[in-house]
């Protein structure tokens, strides 16, 4: 009798059970985004109104076990500016200093980089007012 083959993690992480488990948790703590899970990638869309005064952001966040999770500014559409915190790269937002060990592949998207998404967008509106980005940061070019 030919013995089953079962799926060995890599390092005890199993990849699709993250995925469910950051699904779960993002729905529980969040009923603003829509989560889904296609093939290894997680996919969350979200928005955020930083003050009754505020423009309502939409964004998408992208995640995959085991790489930097990555959000984006949909609507409205946020031009690049090294000042305000976004990767020349792909145009991601900046959200926090990977040397600093802040996000860790055993970190948790709701409690992370959830907040921190909607802290950025209040320090750009904060930014669209003093022409500063206020908030504490590492100069990109030292990354």
């Amino acid at each position: 009798m030919p013995t089953k083959q079962y799926y060995i993690p890599f390092k005890g992480i199993n990849p699709v059970k993250v995925l469910y488990e950051e699904k779960h948790l993002l729905e529980k703590a969040y009923d603003f985004l829509k989560v889904a899970i296609r093939g290894n990638m997680l996919y969350a869309t979200g928005y955020c109104q930083p003050s009754e005064y505020s423009v309502v952001y939409e964004y998408k966040l992208r995640f995959s076990p085991g790489m930097k999770p990555k959000v984006f500014a949909i609507q409205p559409q946020i031009a690049y500016h090294n000042d305000i915190h976004m990767y020349s790269s792909d145009h991601s937002l900046c959200l926090y200093y990977p040397k600093d060990y802040s996000f860790t592949n055993l970190s948790h998207l709701f409690n992370t980089i959830v907040p921190w998404t909607h802290e950025w967008f209040l320090y750009y509106e904060l930014y669209l007012l003093k022409g500063k980005w206020l908030h504490p940061y590492v100069d990109h070019k030292k990354i």
